[in-house]
């Protein structure tokens, strides 16, 4: 999340009297983005005004009515009024254009709220909000600060997270916090009494063919098989494995065989490495002898890859296994 060190939250200055007229939430940490609203949400309007006073509205949705219309409409019993709107990144140039003329002479009792994956900042609209309004960004968290969140969710349910399963729960993961963090959940109700969470916890949980799948297939790609890789992608997809799941598995592979060799290529010890890249060390091993027999420009091309297939498997371009296997191609140097 980002905002101007040293600033207040948005919930200190909104308590102190302070609401912005805009509010924009944007980036790929889906759950930390969802978390952030949720509190905005609480802080602008009170559970019991919602009904009345909360428009939820979606880019392109006949439904969902116009956008200017619901944050000119006056606040019904309450003393505030708030428009939110969702994916806000498809919204037409006309739409930003009507916003923008908003954002000079916005509603004293109406808050916008956007929340969106994605924000260009070069364009007006993003240049108006962060000058008018809140701008907070969520980007994916690294894998140190993966873990310390996935072990502050351990304690805060009152167990503990071995070094072992905060590692497969990463790797099962991959870069997606909220169904990290629901794993814990899960493991939670299934440990019961017990304190501690093992990766033999987590395995039961999620099945241990699906794990060893998932680990079989980041493997094969880290050796470039083809074919083993493309073996273990059938049998996650016949499994019912989201294929943006899978994809998120991938780039977390890639991104840990970027920061093994270069941490390789700086003569880095072995116990430092783990402790770096929170895994274990014969792990860290396996990662920085595979790191090491890429090219850096080998790297740089499997990211172009791994963007190419998630623009396609989003927009609905092509069919999501057949990008993958695609994907498999390119990476595997095939």
């Amino acid at each position: 999340m980002s905002r101007r060190v040293g600033s207040p939250s948005p919930k200190d200055r909104i308590e102190k009297g302070k609401v912005a007229p805009a509010y924009c939430l944007y980036g790929e940490d889906d759950y930390r983005r969802e978390e952030a609203l949720a509190h905005l949400l609480d802080t602008l309007l009170p559970e019991g005004a919602r009904e009345l006073n909360l428009d939820q509205l979606r880019p392109g949705e006949p439904e969902s009515g116009s956008i200017l219309g619901s944050a000119r409409t006056l606040p019904f019993l309450a003393a505030r009024r708030v428009v939110l709107i969702r994916g806000a990144e498809a919204l037409s140039k006309q739409e930003q254009e009507e916003l923008l003329g908003y954002l000079d002479d916005p509603s004293p009792t109406t808050s916008l709220v956007l929340a969106a994956r994605r924000l260009d900042l070069r364009t007006r609209l993003a240049g108006a909000l962060q000058q008018k309004g809140v701008v907070l960004r969520f980007e994916r968290l690294v894998a140190d600060s993966m873990k310390d969140s996935l072990l502050a969710a351990a304690r805060a349910r009152g167990k503990h997270l071995s070094p072992e399963a905060v590692s497969l729960l990463i790797t099962l993961a991959g870069d997606d916090l909220r169904q990290a963090i629901y794993g814990v959940e899960k493991a939670t109700l299934f440990v019961g009494e017990r304190e501690e969470i093992t990766p033999q916890d987590v395995e039961s949980l999620v099945g241990e063919s699906r794990a060893r799948s998932i680990f079989q297939l980041t493997d094969a790609v880290g050796v470039k098989n083809l074919g083993d890789a493309l073996g273990c992608l059938t049998k996650l997809l016949q499994n019912g494995e989201e294929p943006l799941a899978i994809l998120g598995m991938l780039a977390r592979q890639i991104r840990l065989l970027v920061r093994a060799k270069a941490l390789r290529e700086m003569a880095t010890p072995s116990g430092e490495m783990a402790r770096a890249l929170a895994l274990p060390p014969r792990v860290v091993e396996t990662l920085a002898e595979q790191g090491f027999s890429l090219s850096w420009q080998q790297l740089a091309g499997a990211f172009h890859s791994l963007y190419r297939a998630d623009v396609a498997i989003k927009t609905g371009r092509a069919g999501a296994p057949a990008v993958l296997h695609r994907l498999l191609w390119d990476l595997c140097g095939a």
